[in-house]
Order: structure tokens, then C-alpha cells, then sequence
């Protein structure tokens, strides 16, 4: 495929008529995308008043940290529907929960995945990749369904980091699977719980995505049972985790949760990103020969964490690709008390959003913001983009504490790919953005892998 400087990846076409919430929700329940008109991305602040239920679109920086950091406190609980969507496969754990759960399992998780301690994880990292690549060796000729291998691959890492080699290498492509299928057929938009209809009538998944949630709790519990106790230092840490009672944080049924969270985040965020970055990287030829040329600088083997982490340009094409594509493109969140969002009210239990899908391409803030461009994440240019324009990890007190773990496998696996395949667009295809749990290709990643 032969792409202009001025490449355009796509995204849905937005609708041309006025700015109609509930018909463009309901039309929009299997893609949210699909319900933005072209307006929205322009526009700063967006509300939207349903029967007894409101919701708001944060869509400024200045609006977005006010939300999300000055008042976060007020906004700390994810919202109904969100909660409803992730809590049949992770139950109440860090992802969801608030409050004192939230800062004691927040206490017990991150410390293992802080900045400092990440090169205990590059050999899971470099060995995953090299797993990876041997499978699209094999992969048969003609193009390929690249996403399932990213989603497997990164599933493996997380595998690795939490129950060592006691689990063999097939379940990371069944717990990938059994997740896709989730997500799949899971609804991350409750059309009836902003109806205004009870509790008791909204928020149920359906019996498919209730039946896959169960098949993939089955494959973590067995995972768990598999490792011996107290089991590799990630999970070591999370079963000493104790109060200052010295009772336990976390007992079996929180200790299940918190593990599927982190095996779910850990992976799918990364996989996601890498899916998207791997088809910007195949449809844009100037950006493959940059990359080439940045990579070929790097000694034969597998990269040191040191030369992982000095591939500004591969770094700079990972953050454009989350700009256009953010795995997790929604991000929203429960008022408890009524607030001001410039001259909008929020009501107590009114539903607050920032949507880095919107705020990753507001015209405000991007120049061409629909254009890929990784130059936009190089240093110079990077530190003139205004605070709160970029958050495809989240922001404010519950930002991804995995952001650096993730870049950094993100980057070993690019730096090992890309130097042993070339990755091309099949004549004519191209691939569907689909916003469910997180933005996934609706009918996969079809690219043609080629060895060097």
C-alpha cells in the first residue's frame, strides 16, 4: 500500500445530521464511535440530559483536570455502566472498586509494577517476543489476523510476571480468546440504565457474555491453583500485602479479582496498542523506513532495557498510534455530589466523561488531528503539547500504574518484530475501529507478514 506523507487512517465516517444523543446511542451501542458527529470534536465541553440521568463530555484539558485531579475525589467511582461491563470478569477489584479497597489493593499492587522495578520483567518481555515471532513464522502464507498473536503474546508476559512457568504457554491463547469472546458480547453502554429505568431492570449482562465471563474466570482460577504458593514476587506481593491489623488485604476471592484485573489490563491495553501501531507501521512507508533505519543502529540479539529504551522513534510511533487509536478510547466516572463543569451542573450520580478518542483528535489542540504523524511525539514537539491532551493511560489518581511496564514491553516487542518481519496492507483492505471495552479492529488486524 502506498500511503501520502499525509496518511489518514480510518475511523467512522461521522454522521452529518444535528447532534441527536439517544438515537446516535442506541445506534451506537456496538461502537459508541459510530455516535460522534463531526462536531464533537470541537466542542469543550458536551452535555447530554437523558430521563433522569445526565451525562458529560469532558472535552478541554482544563475541564478534563478539574474532573479528573482538582476534584477527584468527587469523581473517584467508575460509572454505573462501566462497573456493570467489567465486573462479571474482574470482580471488585482495583479497576472498579473505591474508596478505602481501592487505596489499600492500589497500595498492595503498584509498588511491584513501579518504573524502577521494570527490568525484572524485560526476560518476560524478550521471551514472549521471541514466542511471538516463531508463531508468524508458521502463520500461513497470505495475510493474517495479526491481533489474536498480539493479544496471546501479551497474555503470555503477564503470565509469566504472575505465576512464573507453572502455567504452561497454551492458556495465554485461551485466556486471549476466552476475553475476546467476553468482550465480544458484553454492552459497555447501559442504553436502559440512562433511560432512567431501576437497577434491578439495567446493567445485566446478557447470557453469552455471562457464559464466556465464567469460562474465563474458570481458566484464571486455574492458573492461580496451578502456582505453587507464595509463587513468583508480583504474586508473592500481592498475597503478603497486609494491614496494619497484620490481617491480609487480600483473601482468596479479592486475590482472584485483583489477578484477573491485572492479567486483563496488562495485556489487552498493550496488545491493542501494538495491533494499531503494527498496521500505522505497514500502511505508511516513510514510517517503516524511519524505523529501519533507528533499529538498525541497535547491536544483533535481543535489546538490553537500556537499548529497548532509547527507540525514540519507535517510542514516537507507539504514542501516535495510542493518539489515534486509544486502547481504552472511554473514560468515565460517577459524580457523588453536584459540581460546575463550566456553566454545565452536574447532579449527584450523573455520569462524567473524557473521551480520549474526542480529545486526542480535538482541533483545538492537534494540528491535521486525524493525520498519523509520529513526529508530533519526538521530544521538541512533544513538550510544547498542552497537559491533559494525551491521557491514553488515564490521568489523575487512577492512572494506569502498568504505564511504564507496558511502554517498555511495548518497545522490546517492536525492536524484535520489526527487525525480523516487514508488515504490509493487503491491496484494497482496510481495517474497522470498534469501541466496546477497549478499540479493537471489529474484524481483526489482516496484514501480510513477511520474513526478512
Amino acid at each position: 500500500m502506498q500511503a501520502s506523507a499525509d496518511f489518514i487512517p480510518p475511523m467512522p465516517n461521522p454522521p452529518a445530521q444535528a447532534w441527536r444523543w439517544l438515537p446516535s446511542l442506541i445506534l451506537g451501542r456496538g461502537d459508541i464511535l459510530r455516535a460522534f458527529t463531526a462536531e464533537a470534536y470541537h466542542r469543550q465541553v458536551i452535555p447530554i440530559r437523558f430521563a433522569g440521568r445526565g451525562l458529560i463530555i469532558a472535552n478541554h484539558p482544563d475541564v478534563v483536570r478539574h474532573v479528573f485531579v482538582a476534584n477527584a475525589a468527587n469523581y473517584e467511582r467508575k460509572s454505573w455502566f462501566m462497573e456493570q461491563a467489567l465486573e462479571p470478569v474482574v470482580g471488585d477489584s482495583l479497576f472498579i472498586n473505591h474508596g478505602q479497597p481501592w487505596s489499600e489493593r492500589r497500595a498492595a499492587n503498584a509498588p511491584a509494577l513501579h518504573p524502577a522495578r521494570i527490568g525484572a520483567f524485560h526476560p518476560f518481555f524478550i521471551q514472549a517476543a521471541e514466542e511471538l515471532a516463531e508463531d508468524l513464522t508458521r502463520a500461513p502464507p497470505g495475510p493474517v489476523d495479526v491481533a489474536p498473536f498480539f493479544a496471546t503474546a501479551t497474555t503470555r508476559v503477564m503470565m509469566l510476571c504472575l505465576f512464573g512457568e507453572a502455567v504452561p504457554r497454551a492458556s495465554a491463547a485461551a485466556v486471549a480468546a476466552a476475553f475476546a469472546a467476553y468482550q465480544a458480547a458484553s454492552e459497555s453502554v447501559d442504553i436502559r440504565y440512562l433511560l432512567g429505568l431501576p437497577a434491578w431492570l439495567a446493567g445485566r449482562q446478557n447470557r453469552r457474555a455471562r457464559d464466556a465471563a465464567a469460562a474465563l474466570r474458570a481458566l484464571i482460577g486455574d492458573c492461580i491453583a496451578a502456582v505453587p504458593q507464595p509463587g513468583p514476587p508480583l504474586l508473592a506481593s500481592m498475597r503478603e500485602a497486609r494491614r496494619a491489623d497484620g490481617s491480609a488485604v487480600l483473601d482468596d476471592a479479592a486475590l482472584a479479582n485483583e489477578v484477573a484485573m491485572m492479567l486483563l489490563a496488562g495485556s489487552e491495553t498493550s496488545a491493542t496498542a501494538m495491533t494499531w501501531a503494527t498496521y500505522l507501521i505497514a500502511a505508511h512507508r516513510p514510517t517503516t523506513a524511519a524505523l529501519d533505519e533507528e533499529l538498525a543502529r541497535l547491536p544483533p540479539g535481543p535489546p538490553g532495557p537500556e537499548e529497548a529504551a532509547s527507540l525514540g522513534y519507535t517510542r514516537a510511533v507507539l504514542n501516535e498510534a495510542m493518539r489515534l487509536y486509544p486502547p481504552v478510547a472511554v473514560l468515565s466516572r460517577q459524580a457523588r455530589s453536584d459540581d460546575m463543569l463550566r456553566r454545565f451542573k452536574v447532579r449527584a450520580g450523573d455520569t462524567v466523561m473524557a473521551v480520549p478518542w474526542l480529545l486526542h483528535r480535538h482541533a483545538m489542540w492537534w494540528d491535521r488531528p486525524h493525520v498519523f504523524a509520529p513526529e508530533r511525539f519526538l521530544p521538541e514537539a512533544a513538550r510544547r503539547q498542552p497537559k491533559f491532551t494525551w491521557i491514553p493511560f488515564g490521568v489523575g489518581p487512577r492512572i494506569c500504574a502498568g504505564a511504564a511496564f507496558g511502554t517498555a514491553e511495548m518497545l522490546v516487542f517492536f525492536a524484535i518484530l520489526l527487525r525480523r518481519f516487514r508488515f504490509s496492507v493487503a491491496p484494497g483492505w482496510a481495517p474497522q475501529p470498534q469501541c466496546r471495552l477497549t478499540l479493537r479492529p471489529k474484524h481483526g488486524m489482516r496484514l501480510v507478514v513477511t520474513p526478512r
